[in-house]
């Protein structure tokens, strides 16, 4: 299948799904741990667009819109190791010794408590609930306990969270910006898809080919038609 019609196959597959369907859909694999995930993910976007990849964040500190780039080829190669050497299951559990005490068991987590939690827009309240699903009898009731837990699982289980520290040049702020390489993929599919269903569109107003005739002509051919449209 050609590049742009392998673009319009995934949209179309991803298009009204989520969770382990879209994951599924746009990763054509069913990974097994959350490095693995982010490294196919990374691996499907460099592969699909290049490595370049921009993104955005928003300072913490004054809102303020910031601009950055990625090398999503770059970062796929520094998660291979931490993907192959962890097979995370939902059943291994891990002991954390509390300052009170106790000795509380959690997991780590995998990506079907991603798809569990699909319908959480607020991070905080996400990974709350992310927490109160690995450890073993819910949620601890002390903050202390609670931030160990997760330090904790971010030692066990290295490339499963990705961030990068940004700099604010408007307030001069620094934070740390979340990344999930499967939403950035799916925003650049999207992207691209609706550019070239838009293109599609205007060549077969403007000379009635049918969307195969329009994908045969390559990038290229189907640019100097668009400008001969516009003249």
């Amino acid at each position: 299948m050609r590049g742009e019609a392998l673009l319009l196959a995934m949209w179309e597959g991803a298009l009204g799904r989520r969770g382990a369907q879209r994951e599924q859909a746009l990763l054509d694999a069913t990974p097994r741990s959350l490095p693995e995930r982010n490294l196919l993910a990374l691996r499907r976007y460099a592969q699909l667009f290049g490595p370049a990849a921009e993104l955005v964040g928003h300072c913490a500190h004054c809102g303020a819109t910031v601009e950055f780039m990625i090398d999503a080829g770059q970062y796929a190669g520094a998660l291979a190791q931490d993907a192959a050497g962890n097979d995370a299951g939902e059943t291994r559990w891990h002991e954390l010794e509390a300052g009170n005490g106790a000795t509380p068991r959690f997991r780590l987590p995998v990506p079907a408590d991603l798809h569990a939690l699909d319908a959480f827009d607020d991070p905080d309240a996400f990974a709350e609930a992310l927490l109160a699903r690995c450890v073993d009898g819910g949620m601890p009731a002390d903050a202390e306990t609670r931030d160990a837990i997760s330090r904790r699982m971010e030692a066990l289980l290295p490339g499963a969270l990705l961030s990068f520290s940004l700099h604010c040049p408007d307030c001069g702020g620094t934070w740390n910006a979340p990344l999930d390489p499967l939403e950035l993929l799916w925003r650049e599919l999207r992207l691209r898809v609706e550019r070239l269903l838009s293109d599609i569109a205007a060549l077969a107003r403007g000379f009635g080919w049918s969307e195969r005739d329009i994908l045969e002509l390559g990038p290229m051919r189907r640019a100097a038609y668009l400008q001969l449209l516009a003249a």
